[in-house]
């Protein structure tokens, strides 16, 4: 009974969510980054290299004043624009620079868990 009374405030009360970006095998190398975006300049700007075949993953912690922009990059192509997952929750994308262009796509979400 007290476990079910704190599964939904946990997930209430969740305090990060965790990204995690899958580069696909290709000729160009891929950037992850983020920041988070509001009225002031806001810490917790991040950019991350991406390896083939590996994930990279990075935590997002909940933020009252601004939103996360999330996105992933390499140059000569147009950013990808990511999703940020609900707080308590982690998100797994992948992404794949071909001919076409720059190309994102989820690969799934679970929750992250409870926080002792």
């Amino acid at each position: 009974m007290i476990a079910l009374a704190a599964g939904p405030a946990a997930a209430q009360d969740a305090r990060s969510a965790v990204v995690c970006v899958r580069a696909e095998p290709g000729p160009r190398p891929l950037t992850f980054s983020g920041e988070l975006v509001g009225k002031r300049p806001q810490p917790g700007a991040f950019k991350l290299p991406l390896k083939p075949r590996a994930d990279v993953c990075q935590t997002l912690l909940r933020s009252k004043v601004a939103e996360w922009r999330l996105e992933v990059t390499t140059s000569g192509f147009t950013a990808c624009a990511l999703p940020a997952p609900e707080f308590g929750q982690r998100a797994t994308y992948s992404a794949k620079a071909s001919a076409r262009g720059l190309i994102c796509k989820p690969l799934g979400k679970s929750p992250i868990g409870t926080w002792k």
